[in-house]
């Protein structure tokens, strides 16, 4: 594999994860890190390469990518690992979904969408059939596996995936010592419906850990990385203060860098008011903060300042910013308002009712536009 200058190399990282997995007491991972923070960097280019220097097969799937079949890809991905480059997918897969077909005759629609959906449920219990002995023939190679899924919370629905969920649980667990398991994700509130929900089929399966921010390590490795491909030197200070004021966000730092090369610039300060505003008008935060109900954008600037927002004083907060009476800014009224935002994907319960905004660049231009103007 072509070495990339820009990326910033975490093989330490990797190789505890790995150890991690090794030492054999855990036999799956789960990360957590907000988009854009280097996950998907991190196990292409990282952790993938060090499993296989270790000796592993490694199964890499990204379900962000393929958001509207998750189920297919993951299933094609261990099929492929199982039977070698030559396999046929299933096609059955992605023809045989349980719909209406038309028929002739009076009964025909009931006849007809009865079949279809007896066909329906026949193949998908044939999918869960495949996954195992899939699962089976990669535990039985000489061999570990190790299997890394990005962005698992797309399979959160459990409606539609918590067979393949169960599924795919109960043949890690039994395989475990053969195929490990990493899976990331980038919504809590997804994670907590796959991980922390009593009833979920991952419940307390894997061993949850926040994945680790860059720190002016990345920084000067992208100033080293700059340098070499335009022979200029960015200051160093500027630089990582950039990084924090982009909320330490690595592709938005690469963007301004990215940028910098563009322009022939090392106007560190006029690069980051571009990328910013760049940023801030491609997720449209102002239209996405004026859809806020009043007390919900309240609550909000309470959780970006880091308050807990049932404490006193920050329900007097809320009120005195909404100019209402502090008597109209109960429990219940906050819990509607989080509830909301949670649903929304604006927040995301961290425990003990503590709260974190989902997209971290959003609760950097709030801090910045709407607290601090």
């Amino acid at each position: 594999m072509t070495r990339d200058p820009w990326h910033y190399p975490r093989t330490d990282l990797a190789d505890q994860y790995l150890k991690t997995l090794d030492i054999g007491l855990i036999k799956s991972l789960a990360l957590f890190a907000q988009r854009r923070m280097g996950k998907t960097e991190f196990l292409r280019k990282d952790l993938v390469p060090a499993a296989e220097q270790a000796g592993y097969i490694t199964i890499y799937v990204s379900l962000w990518e393929s958001r509207e079949d998750p189920e297919a890809v993951l299933l094609d991905a261990i099929q492929k690992a199982a039977e070698g480059e030559g396999y046929i997918p299933d096609i059955r897969r992605r023809l045989g979904r349980p719909g209406s077909k038309i028929g002739v005759g009076a009964n025909a629609g009931t006849v007809g969408a009865q079949a279809s959906w007896e066909q329906g449920t026949a193949e998908a219990s044939n999918r869960m059939l495949d996954l195992r002995q899939w699962m089976n023939t990669l535990a039985q190679k000489k061999k570990p596996t190790l299997l890394l899924v990005d962005e698992i919370q797309s399979l959160a629905d459990e409606k539609r995936y918590g067979a393949l969920v169960a599924a795919l649980r109960s043949a890690l667990d039994k395989h475990g010592d053969q195929i490990k398991a990493v899976f990331t994700g980038s919504s809590s509130e997804g994670l907590q419906r796959m991980f922390q929900k009593e009833k979920a089929p991952l419940f307390q399966f894997s061993h949850q850990i926040p994945f680790p921010q860059m720190g002016p390590e990345f920084v000067w490795h992208m100033l080293r990385a700059f340098t070499n491909a335009t022979q200029r030197q960015l200051n160093e200070a500027e630089a990582w203060q950039a990084f924090i004021d982009l909320a330490l966000v690595p592709e938005h730092f690469r963007l301004m860098m990215a940028n910098m090369i563009q322009l022939g610039s090392t106007d560190i300060a006029t690069a980051l008011r571009e990328v910013k505003t760049a940023i801030q008008e491609s997720a449209e935060y102002p239209s996405r903060w004026a859809e806020l109900t009043p007390i919900d954008q309240a609550v909000l600037g309470i959780i970006v300042e880091g308050q807990k927002p049932y404490a006193q004083e920050s329900r007097e907060l809320i009120a005195q910013r909404m100019e209402i009476a502090a008597k109209g800014v109960t429990s219940g009224v906050i819990q509607r308002s989080i509830t909301r935002m949670c649903t929304k994907g604006v927040i995301a319960t961290t425990g003990n009712r503590e709260y974190l905004v989902e997209d971290r660049a959003f609760a950097a231009w709030i801090e910045q536009a709407v607290l601090h103007n």
